[in-house]
């Protein structure tokens, strides 16, 4: 176990980038597979409202990116919509120590651009 933990600890992975145009967001839209799409759309939606908001994608789970745990902490809120129920959310809480909003769905059917606007809208209104 400790072997394999030891391997898995030297691979290298490329440190995650943030899509923050303005660099002002104090929100942080982070997802993982299948939500690429919806959280892109979504986020357009809501800058295209006037409002600043962060994405970023995972495509490495375990490790995760180095400066994972920098980038959660540099915004006042993170939101991760996930098709399950919450398993990489409940990851990045117990190795980061960062307050994470969940948004799942088990329905079978990705996100709407809609809903995540939501979602996105209400987390703003939050640190108004």
């Amino acid at each position: 176990t400790r072997l394999r933990q030891a391997k898995v600890d030297g691979v290298v992975v490329p440190d995650l980038e943030v899509d923050d145009p303005s660099g002002e967001a104090r929100v942080l839209v982070l997802g993982w597979g299948s939500t690429y799409g919806p959280i892109a759309a979504a986020t357009r939606v809501v800058r295209n409202t006037g409002h600043a908001v962060a994405r970023a994608h995972l495509t490495n789970l375990n490790p995760f990116p180095s400066n994972l745990g920098k980038l959660l902490r540099d915004y006042d809120r993170v939101v991760v919509p996930e098709m399950n129920l919450g398993q990489l959310a409940m990851m990045l809480r117990a190795e980061f120590l960062v307050d994470i909003r969940s948004h799942t769905s088990v329905r079978g059917l990705p996100f709407s651009t809609v809903e995540l606007a939501d979602v996105i809208s209400t987390t703003l209104e939050e640190l108004s």
